[in-house]
Formats: structure tokens, sequence, C-alpha cells
């Protein structure tokens, strides 16, 4: 993994993430409502706790993985402006008195 994912990419990771969190919890209520039905109370308990927690995961790894994907566009730009600002410079030191020289309207 030597390159950096695009930001659409990573919004793509965390709708999959929020999608699989969802599929986990109904599946736990699912499956732990069929344990319930055959009288296994701890056991329906046991499994509704771990798809929560399973469930709660995901979406924590859903919510990182946006945070990541917003602070990868705020660098995009941040690049493209630090490019902006250098290359502006650089034609100010090259010129230091601009194109019509120490006569040019300000």
């Amino acid at each position: 993994m030597d390159e950096v994912p695009s930001p659409k990419d990573l919004r793509s990771a965390a709708r999959a993430c929020t999608v699989l969190a969802y599929a986990a919890g109904l599946a736990g209520v699912a499956a732990g409502t069929l344990m319930l039905r055959e009288g296994d109370l701890p056991f329906a308990i046991i499994l509704w706790i771990i798809t929560f927690a399973v469930g709660a995961a995901l979406m924590g790894v859903a919510v990182v993985v946006r945070a990541m994907a917003g602070l990868v566009v705020q660098v995009s730009r941040m690049e493209s402006d630090v490019r902006v600002l250098v290359s502006d410079r650089v034609r100010r030191e090259s010129d230091p008195l601009g194109e019509r020289g120490p006569w040019r309207e300000r």
C-alpha cells in the first residue's frame, strides 16, 4: 500500500463499514431472537452483546475513515495553496521591480 487512497475511496470504505455494522446488528437480533425462542436466554444475551460490540466498532471505524477523508481533502487543498504561494514567491524574487519596473501601478 504505497499510494494514498483518494477521498472517494475513503468515503466508499466508510459506507461499507456502516452497511456492515447494520448487517451485523440485524444478524445479531435475528440470531439472538432464535436463541431466545429455543429457551437459551444467556446465549441470546451474549450474542446480542457481541453483535452490539461489533456494530459499534464498525461504526467507529466508519467515523474515523470519514474523518481521514476530510483530512485528505484539506491537505490536498493546502498543498495546492502552498504551490501557488511558492510559485508567486519565485516569480517575485526573479523580478524584484515587477514587470514594468519602479513605475508600475499599485
